[in-house]
């Protein structure tokens, strides 16, 4: 629970707000000592949802009204329709996590880690990096489409 709270960008007492719960009440979820039933829980599973689908508090949201931090949230989770990659022609896609992300003014360099230590690297454009709400930690899906694919040995040079 920790984890998602962290990727959403919430402290523990905003998480307790959210759900109606006590900061020291979050601690013991988090700590594996309690566990969280009824309507807690089921906003919980919502967080995790919207969590993985790479949403978070910007630092610049006004944070003082639990209900708006929750709002932006599933905003944020649910606003846009879920990407059925089936309907795409291309078969290379390889699913993963954002782990570098630098924008220009017109294009965008994004990295994709798909496997520990095996990353993939695109340029695209700023304005779709922003369409995407593409941020370090969301997740992604390399989708690799070429004409022509280049192979090397991996033999000595000589």
């Amino acid at each position: 629970m920790r984890s998602v709270r962290l990727a959403l960008g919430l402290t523990q007492r905003e998480l307790a707000e959210i759900v109606g719960a006590h900061s020291m009440t979050v601690s013991r979820w988090e700590r594996g000592v309690a566990t969280p039933n009824g309507y807690p829980a089921r906003v919980l599973d919502m967080l995790q949802t919207a969590a993985s689908r790479g949403a978070h508090i910007p630092v610049n949201v006004d944070r003082s009204d639990p209900m708006r931090l929750l709002a932006h949230l599933l905003t944020q989770a649910y606003s846009d329709p879920d990407l059925d990659l089936s309907l795409l022609s291309a078969t290379n896609r390889l699913a993963g996590k954002v782990v570098q992300l630098t924008r220009g003014d017109v294009m965008s360099k994004v990295v994709i880690e798909i496997a520990t230590g095996v990353r993939l690297t695109g340029v695209i454009t700023t304005d779709s990096a922003i369409r995407l709400k593409l941020a370090v930690g969301s997740p992604a899906v390399a989708v690799i489409k070429a004409t022509e694919v280049m192979v090397a040995t991996g033999g000595s040079r000589s």
